[in-house]
């Protein structure tokens, strides 16, 4: 009990501690953060879509906070490959999404990787906890990666080919079946009363 007691007081002071650095959503907003936690591939930019819109890119030690429409969105990262995640997103609601290197064949590739914020779905606790840390680190570590209007603008322009394929690309792989990671409402990081 003691025990339990002691994990809770640690808990609470975690989070207390960490919720400050993270920003809560306008009214009627969800906020999405795309991390970078490890720094394997820290030089490789990785590109950030949500559906047809160009987010824009960056590389380690630098964090991405997405402000949008709550509801369903397909998110997207481009390195060496395409990794996509199917979003249901809730108004008022925080989530966390880490971009996790993998091995290429000439530069790293990218793996979208929600953070699950439900402690019993880890092995156990540690995980959990360090998962947690790591990721707030990243965050609080980090710079805040923006994109200028005049960037995106002249982003948009050489991205609408790759966004057409990629989408197009998306589209036949789910008719065929594939299956995609899904971040659901229930996989926010913070709910705002």
């Amino acid at each position: 009990m003691k025990k339990i007691i002691v994990l809770l007081f640690f808990n609470l002071i975690f989070a207390f501690s960490y919720s400050q650095e993270l920003r809560k959503p306008s009214e009627g907003k969800s906020i999405v953060y795309f991390t970078r936690i490890s720094s394997t591939g820290f030089l490789i930019n990785f590109k950030y879509f949500d559906g047809d819109k160009y987010l824009g890119k960056f590389n380690h030690g630098k964090f991405l906070a997405y402000e949008c429409e709550p509801g369903k969105h397909l998110f997207w990262s481009k390195s060496e490959n395409i990794d996509y995640l199917e979003a249901e997103l809730e108004a008022g609601k925080v989530y966390i999404i880490d971009s996790e290197p993998q091995m290429g064949a000439f530069k790293a590739g990218v793996k979208l990787v929600p953070f699950d914020n439900d402690q019993n779905n880890y092995k156990n606790i540690k995980k959990y906890e360090r998962k947690k840390a790591n990721i707030l680190e990243a965050i609080s570590g980090a710079k805040e990666y923006s994109i200028s209007d005049d960037d995106l603008v002249e982003a948009k322009k050489d991205q609408e080919d790759l966004v057409k394929r990629s989408m197009e690309k998306y589209t036949k792989r789910k008719a065929d079946g594939e299956v995609y990671t899904v971040l659901s409402v229930n996989n926010s990081y913070i709910s705002t009363p």
